[in-house]
Formats: C-alpha cells, sequence, structure tokens
C-alpha cells in the first residue's frame, strides 16, 4: 500500500526526501508503480547502476564537463530497462526538469512502449501527490513518442535506424540496439552501427556535458557494444561497465568482482546454478557467451563442433516413422559451382537423425529423374514430404515433380536470414545432442562442411540441416525461442 501524507507526514516526508536525493531509493520506493504484481527483489549491481546513473545527472545538472560516455552490458532480464530507459528519465526531472532525453531500443514498440510506462509513473497518484508540483505534461506535446513538461524537459523515444532529425538531447540513451533474435546478421548489426555513428551520436544539446549511456546485452563481437569498447580508435572514449552472469576476467571495473558470491554468481535469486545450466542448454555455447557472460566468441571460429555430430551405428527409427527430405537445388551442374544437396531425416521423440546427405552435380533433367531414385532409396513411404528450397531450379523441380511423379513434393518458404544467421539459430539444438548421423560414407563430407562452416568452400549440405532442423521446430513449437 503506497504511503500518504495523513498515513504519516514524517514518514512520507522522509520517502520524499530520500527518493529526491538518491535515484536508487526512487527505484525502490516507485517499483510498486511500474511493477504492482512482482515483490521487489534486489542485487548489488541496482545501486551500482544507480549510482553511475545519478552522478551522471548531477554532473550534467551543475554544467561539469564529461570524462567519457558509458557502455554497459548486464545479462537480460536484470532489470536494466526498468532501471536506465523507464524511472532515470523520471527522477532526473524532479532534479530538473529542464532536462532533455533521446531514447532508442531496436524496434519502436519497444522504444515507446518504455516511454509510455514513464510516463505513466508521471501521471501515477503516487507520484503525483509528492512531485504534481515540480512539473506537469504538456497536454499539446503529449505523443506516444514524444512528449514535454512545462519547463521544455523532453521525452523522444525512437528506434534503431529511425529518424531524429532536428532533435537534440542532454541524455542519449540506447537499451538493446539490435534484437537477440538478429544477432547473427552482419546487415542488422552493422546498420545499427551505421545509425550510432551517422544519426544518434551526434543529437547532444552539448557535446561536452551531454552523455550517451548505452545498455544492453552482448550478442555478437561486432555488435554495437563490440564496436564501440573493442577498438583502438574508441576505446577510450567510453566508460565500460561489465556485469556477466558467472564471474570472469572480463568483469569490469574489477572491483565488482568482491560483490560476486563464493559461487561465483553475480545475483543468485534471478541467476542461480540451476537457472544458468538451463539458460546453457537453451541458448547453447555461443548464446550463453554472449547474453549471460557478455563475452561472444567469434563465430567464424567454429559455429558447429564436430563432437556435437554424433555417429549411430543403428537407425532410431521403425517401420512407423516418417522418413522427410530435404531438396537443396544448385544453379548448373558445372563441377566448379555449388552442387545440389539432399538430405533424408527422421524427427523422433524431439530428436533428429539424418539418415543420409549427398551432393550431386547434375544439371535439371538428370537432378528429376535422380531425386525420385534416391529418395525411394533411403526410405520414403507415402507419408513422406519432400521440401525443396525454391532457389535456382528449385521452382521448376517441384512443379515437374508434382506433375510427373506421385511424390509429396512441395515448395519450401524461402529463407529471410543469411546462411550464419540461419546456422545460429540452430547452434543450441546441435550443441544439446538432439542431432545425429546414422553411419555412413557421406558422413565424413557432411561433418567438414559443418565444422568448417561458414568458411568450406561448400556449405550445401549444412543449409539442408539448417531447414530439416527449423521445419521441425517451427512445425512443433511455432517459433523459435529468444531471450530478450
Amino acid at each position: 500500500m503506497s504511503l500518504k501524507i495523513k498515513d504519516d507526514p514524517i514518514k512520507f516526508a522522509i520517502e520524499v526526501k530520500l527518493s529526491e536525493m538518491s535515484f536508487y531509493d526512487f527505484f525502490k520506493f516507485s517499483w510498486h508503480i511500474v511493477e504492482p504484481s512482482v515483490p521487489l527483489s534486489t542485487n548489488w549491481h541496482h545501486k551500482y547502476l544507480c549510482n553511475t546513473l545519478q552522478e551522471e545527472a548531477e554532473r550534467i545538472i551543475e554544467g561539469r564537463p564529461k570524462t567519457k560516455d558509458i557502455v554497459i552490458n548486464v545479462p537480460f532480464r536484470s532489470t536494466k530497462s526498468l532501471i536506465t530507459t523507464v524511472l532515470f528519465p523520471v527522477w532526473c526531472w524532479i532534479r530538473d526538469p529542464k532536462l532533455r532525453f533521446i531514447t532508442a531500443s531496436y524496434s519502436a514498440e519497444l522504444s515507446i512502449e518504455h516511454a509510455t510506462k514513464s510516463r505513466d509513473v508521471i501521471q501515477s497518484d503516487w507520484f503525483q501527490e509528492r512531485w504534481g508540483e515540480v512539473f506537469n505534461i504538456k497536454k499539446d506535446q503529449n505523443l506516444k513518442a514524444r512528449y514535454e513538461n512545462n519547463f521544455m524537459g523532453m521525452r523522444r523515444a525512437t528506434s534503431v535506424g529511425g529518424t531524429i532529425t532536428g532533435q537534440g538531447a542532454d541524455f542519449l540513451i540506447i537499451d538493446d540496439p539490435v534484437s537477440p533474435k538478429n544477432a547473427a546478421s552482419e546487415v542488422e548489426r552493422e546498420n545499427a552501427n551505421e545509425w550510432y555513428r551517422t544519426t544518434f551520436y551526434s543529437r547532444l544539446n552539448n557535446p561536452l556535458t551531454g552523455v550517451r549511456i548505452i545498455i544492453m546485452q552482448r550478442i555478437h563481437e561486432n555488435d554495437l557494444s563490440g564496436y564501440l569498447v573493442g577498438g583502438l580508435n574508441t576505446r577510450m572514449k567510453y566508460r565500460h561497465i561489465c556485469i556477466p552472469a558467472e564471474i570472469s576476467p572480463d568483469v569490469k571495473p574489477k572491483s565488482l568482482e568482491s560483490y560476486y558470491t563464493k559461487e561465483g554468481l553475480f545475483w543468485e535469486t534471478r541467476f542461480s546454478k540451476e537457472i544458468l545450466q538451463d539458460y546453457k542448454e537453451a541458448l547453447g555455447s555461443y548464446g550463453y557467451a554472449g547474453q549471460l557472460m557478455q563475452t561472444p566468441t567469434p563465430l567464424n571460429s567454429g559455429m558447429i563442433k564436430s563432437d556435437w555430430l554424433k555417429i549411430d551405428t543403428d537407425k532410431k527409427y521403425d517401420e512407423n516413422s516418417v522418413v522427410n527430405f530435404i531438396i537443396d537445388p544448385a544453379y548448373t551442374a558445372n563441377q566448379k559451382n555449388d552442387p545440389s544437396a539432399l538430405l533424408a531425416y527422421v524427427f523422433v521423440e524431439n530428436k533428429w537423425q539424418i539418415v543420409n546427405c549427398v551432393n550431386v552435380h547434375k544439371d535439371f533433367p538428370d537432378l528429376v529423374k535422380f531425386i525420385p531414385q534416391w529418395v525411394q532409396r533411403n526410405g520414403y513411404t507415402n507419408r513422406s514430404r519432400i521440401y525443396v528450397e525454391p532457389k535456382a531450379s528449385g521452382k521448376s523441380i517441384v512443379q515437374t515433380l508434382q506433375r510427373e511423379t506421385g511424390l509429396n513434393v512441395r515448395e519450401d518458404k524461402p529463407p529471410t536470414k543469411d546462411k550464419v544467421a540461419r546456422v545460429q539459430d540452430i547452434s543450441a539444438t546441435l550443441e544439446s545432442g538432439r542431432v545425429s548421423l546414422l553411419k555412413g560414407e557421406w558422413n565424413e563430407e557432411f561433418i567438414q562442411q559443418c565444422v568448417k562452416f561458414p568458411s568450406a568452400k561448400h556449405d550445401d549440405m549444412v543449409d539442408c540441416l539448417v531447414m530439416a532442423v527449423n521445419k521441425e521446430i517451427w512445425s512443433n513449437t511455432g517459433k523459435i525461442v529468444y531471450f530478450a
């Protein structure tokens, strides 16, 4: 129950004074407004982040020069957005309502959601009873993506990549510039980095005092954090705060190591050993290294490990199982170009067994003749499905086989991500040991393509593997799980 003046004027006055003096206290007292159904559970990093942000606010209010902008890396679900993007601008307006903010996230919807929560706090009875006379939201400047108070203080919410021409601020805050599900997309990452460099960076009203704050979970070695603190030309411009889920040499500043538990955990109630193990299995080693440990390893150092692909001496299916097929057609039969790839697999008890996979260099007529023979040899039944990627001659293959054979041939949906991003999507599934290979002469070539990806000369077998795994993931769950 919220404390009111009539309940205890002295306690009320103390709460107000503490909230004004300390952002951390404001965070604690306002928790019930933003999370009314969730009991407050604090950890040392909450106070550290709050104090860090408060130091910057007080410096700007006093007009003292800036030394560095700030990059903060913390795991997901650590209350980073609520502290930095929702409550911090509200508290700053209590101290100085003239302050101006531009905040951004990977989507406009998420950024607007943060701004809306801030405004909801301001308009709450709890806030109005305490600071309703300090400032008001202007009715004629009160939009979802932009609102002002009666002291010309402003909050603008945009997306990474959005237009902010003509806008300036004292605080530029980016909260997760790229979605985890797009982490492997080089285009998405580079677009975010380019937007920061060419658009967002220059939006400070006063570059000498204003501050840029980037807070995010790491998702790739070349994400915005990596771009800002990983190069010699930019390293000295940013104060880097790095808080991994488990203690490691990458904790920054080093003084924070003393806050970790004896077991090396940064927040035991939220990220216990058991919970972290679950995340390791769900995210895979690469996802865990980035999103939890804040140190993503290079993808090109081997996205698929050879020990993830166990070889079975026996079939893991019987006559009641369904063998399905993936066809990745080539553009030509030229030996110098990529071959066509054919893959047979079964999906039983939430596991995949790759029955066979081959590369063939055949032109269109020969490939159309070869496919029916090959699928029949590898377990095709009237319950089987043959998925053909619609690139190259794919559409013609589907039409011809549907017209001339009784095979259940289907045109697959074209991919919406690049090859590296698609492999990263299934890496956790591969690492969990749920994909195995039936022993055969094809095993060595298949494994070599996988472990050399994305540097191998050919990757058609890898394409087929990705299609097979995603086909069953999507058909059974409707989506791939990411953590944000």
